[in-house]
């Protein structure tokens, strides 16, 4: 048995003779030391367990906090930090922290895909070294809206709102970068609660993908949407194309040639973004110019989650075919 595997039973053993301020030292003890060696997994698990034990041992329990704080900023990459010093100055040091360790290093050759227009991404993208295109297809056509390099990001439309991506992203040369996924917003929510807004606030500040799409004033939707506030029902597709017989309730916001946008109300967050990607079909009365109403009904795919305010989500629908634009002219308030 190791020093520390020994030293843990003795932990045990201090705690079943109710020896409580011998296990406390010993866990802080043990915590510095694992702290010290860069076994953060195993630190921040006896620093758990030491709160455990005796949770009114704070002076403890915040030193040993704080020391594992210290020693992962220590440890992080000095290059990485530079690359990112805006990003970085922004955070707390736990924040700092739980960014660069929720990190995952990834490389790419010259003409990697590494985003698809169209396609579901649940991935912001750091670029550590090389060069990466940003393209953008429509109308028969391919647009280069710009080439992003070290020190750029991408994908964060899809990590924060649950979307498909509006562009597509190829490596242009060999790319080294790293990447966040998605999930790790529930898991920052109690460790780093403020890590997600100052994240957003500065990839909504520093989006140069955004802000080339409006230098060239390029207009992301094909159709104009109206407004439409009515009640709607909506049915999910199965893998076979066969509709689910539950319905669910729902308010169409607004709707276009292409495709509408609805919200539902829900407190299970992930449930609703597992929509995202799926099919379904839709239902509702529209009313018309001319005083009389109008049933329609469509199928679609969603292609937009997003998180509102009170537990409402909007989820934005693509047609599988588009509404006859006489229809669209002809609904009250267009």
């Amino acid at each position: 048995m190791s020093d520390n595997n020994a030293q843990e039973a003795l932990i045990d053993q201090y705690v079943q003779e109710n020896r409580i301020s011998e296990a406390v030292q010993l866990l802080y003890e043990l915590i510095l030391s694992y702290a010290e060696k860069r076994d953060f997994a195993k630190a921040e698990a006896l620093h758990e367990k030491l709160y455990a034990v005796d949770p009114m041992a704070l002076t403890e329990i915040v030193r040993a906090g704080e020391a594992i704080d210290e020693a992962k900023n220590q440890s992080v990459d000095p290059a990485h930090r530079e690359i990112w010093k805006s990003l970085y100055e922004m955070l707390s040091v736990n924040e700092g922290n739980a960014l660069y360790y929720a990190m995952k290093n990834i490389r790419f050759d010259a003409g990697d895909g590494i985003i698809d227009q169209g396609q579901i991404s649940n991935r912001l993208f750091f670029i550590n070294r090389g060069n990466v295109k940003v393209v953008f297809s429509g109308e028969n056509k391919e647009v280069l809206l710009k080439i992003l390099g070290e020190g750029d990001f991408f994908g964060n439309d899809q990590f924060f709102s649950a979307t498909v991506s509006t562009v597509s992203v190829i490596a242009q040369g060999n790319v080294k970068a790293s990447y966040l996924e998605n999930d790790i917003i529930k898991k920052w929510k109690t460790e780093a609660p403020a890590l997600e807004s100052k994240l957003f606030d500065y990839c909504q500040k520093n989006d140069k993908i955004k802000s080339a799409v409006t230098e060239k004033g390029m207009e992301r939707r094909e159709h104009s949407r109206i407004p439409l506030p009515v009640k709607m029902i909506f049915q999910l597709f199965d893998g076979a194309g066969e509709k689910i017989e539950k319905f669910y309730k729902g308010d169409v916001s607004d709707i276009s040639e292409g495709g509408l946008s609805f919200f539902i109300k829900t407190t299970k967050a992930e449930t609703v973004r597992m929509l995202l990607g799926r099919r379904l079909f839709v239902s509702f009365s529209a009313n018309l110019k001319n005083g009389e109403t109008r049933l329609v009904e469509k199928s679609g795919q969603v292609t937009a989650v997003q998180a509102q305010v009170f537990d409402d989500f909007s989820i934005h629908l693509r047609f599988d075919t588009p509404l006859e634009k006489a229809l669209i002219n002809s609904l009250e308030g267009a």
